[in-house]
C-alpha cells in the first residue's frame, strides 16, 4: 500500500515536472514569436517611412529641375538679346572712333553725336539664378542625385560670373570715356540726342565738335576703340554661355527622361 502511494507520489511528480518543461517550451517559443512579429513591425514601418522619405526627396529634386529649366530658358532668351546688343555696339563704337578721326569728321557731326550718346546705353544680361540660389542656400545641392548635372550648372555659374565682372570692366572704361567726353563733345548738343521719353534721337543740324586736336581726338578714339572690343569680347563669352545652357538643358531631359 505504502509502496502503491510513494509511486503514485513519484509518478505525480515526474507528470509535473513534464507539465512544467512543456509550459517552459511553450512560453519560450511564445516570446520569440512576439519579439519577432514587433521586430518585423518595426522593420516594416521603417522601410516604409524610408520609401516615403526616399518618394519625398525625389519630388523636391523634381521640383528643383524644372524651375531650373525655367531659369536656363529665360537665360538663354536674356543672352540672345545681350549677344545681338553687344555686336551692335561694337559695330557703333568702331564707326564713331573712325569718323572722329577722319578729317572729313564736320560733315558727320550728326552721326557722332548720335552714336556718342549711345556708349552709355546698356542692356546687360540678367542672370536668373533663382533656383541655383536656392539650392546653394539651402544645402540643397546634395538632393540632386545626377553628380553630372550639378559640376555642369557649377561651371555654368562661373562663366556667368566671369561675364559680369568683363561688364562691370567695361562700364569703368565708359567712365574714363565719360571723364574725357567734356573736352570734345558740345554738352548741350549731346544731351539733345536723348529725349523726354529717354529714346535717342538723331540730330539734323550737324553739331560740331569743340575741339580738332587730333591728340585729344585720338585718346578719346583709344577709348572708344576699347569699348567696342570689350564688347565684342563680351557677346562671344556671351554665345559660349548660351551654348552651355542649351548643353544643361538637354542633359538635364536626358538625365530625368522629360520630354
Amino acid at each position: 500500500m505504502e509502496e502503491n502511494q510513494e509511486l503514485s507520489d513519484t509518478d505525480k511528480d515526474i507528470s509535473n515536472e513534464k507539465l512544467l518543461s512543456s509550459l517552459k517550451k511553450k512560453n519560450w517559443k511564445s516570446y520569440f514569436k512576439e519579439f519577432f512579429m514587433l521586430f518585423l513591425a518595426v522593420f516594416c514601418g521603417f522601410l516604409a517611412e524610408n520609401y516615403r522619405e526616399t518618394l519625398s526627396v525625389q519630388k523636391i529634386e523634381m521640383e528643383y529641375m524644372l524651375s531650373l529649366i525655367e531659369d536656363l530658358k529665360t537665360d538663354t532668351s536674356n543672352l540672345k538679346t545681350y549677344i545681338a546688343f553687344k555686336r551692335e555696339k561694337s559695330f557703333l563704337m568702331d564707326s564713331l572712333a573712325k569718323m572722329m578721326l577722319s578729317e572729313e569728321r564736320n560733315l558727320h557731326g550728326n552721326q557722332i553725336y548720335y552714336f556718342a550718346r549711345q556708349v552709355f546705353d546698356e542692356k546687360p544680361f540678367v542672370y536668373s539664378d533663382g533656383t541655383i540660389q536656392q539650392l546653394k542656400n539651402a544645402g540643397n545641392l546634395r538632393l540632386i542625385q545626377k553628380r553630372n548635372i550639378v559640376d555642369q550648372l557649377l561651371k555654368y555659374e562661373k562663366k556667368v560670373r566671369i561675364l559680369e565682372e568683363w561688364d562691370q570692366n567695361e562700364n569703368n572704361t565708359k567712365s574714363t570715356f565719360r571723364e574725357m567726353g567734356g573736352k570734345v563733345f558740345n554738352s548741350n548738343e549731346l544731351n539733345a540726342t536723348m529725349d523726354a521719353n529717354m529714346k535717342f534721337v538723331l540730330p539734323t543740324t550737324n553739331p560740331q565738335l569743340i575741339t580738332d586736336d587730333f591728340s585729344t581726338l585720338n585718346e578719346l578714339a583709344f577709348q572708344i576703340h576699347f569699348l567696342s572690343k570689350m564688347s565684342l569680347g563680351n557677346s562671344k563669352r556671351a554665345e559660349s554661355i548660351r551654348r552651355d545652357a542649351a548643353d544643361l538643358l538637354e542633359l538635364i531631359h536626358t538625365e530625368y527622361k522629360l520630354n
